[in-house]
């Protein structure tokens, strides 16, 4: 298992930009077909828009199973828990694929 550092790469988790870099990081590992475990410690501001756009993303394209399997979060305080719940049971619900291949559009490319 691989750990990412967050604090390493920013201290707040508050936008889409922070989000993607993130994002990028997660995909590199995924990529080596590692285990990823995300260190939030340290890290003191959340927004949903944050995890939508990083580990949101990451449910939708390989399904909470998959997700679940090979990514973990520690660290997070007890805002960024509940932030990042908001985001999770979003990404679980049920849509209309039409709907969700639409989401999933938007998270990957945000100004298109």
């Amino acid at each position: 298992m691989k750990t990412i550092l967050v604090r390493d790469l920013f201290l707040s988790a508050f936008s889409e930009s922070k989000a993607v870099i993130l994002r990028s990081e997660i995909q590199k590992l995924l990529e080596q077909k590692e285990k990823i475990m995300i260190d939030f410690e340290g890290v003191s501001k959340y927004t949903t828009l944050f995890f939508n756009f990083s580990t949101g993303y990451f449910i939708s394209l390989l399904g909470q199973k998959k997700y679940d399997e090979m990514i973990s979060l520690k660290g997070l305080s007890t805002l960024g828990r509940s932030t990042y719940k908001n985001s999770y049971d979003n990404a679980v619900k049920k849509y209309d694929p039409e709907i969700q291949k639409e989401w999933l559009e938007i998270v990957t490319n945000p100004e298109g």
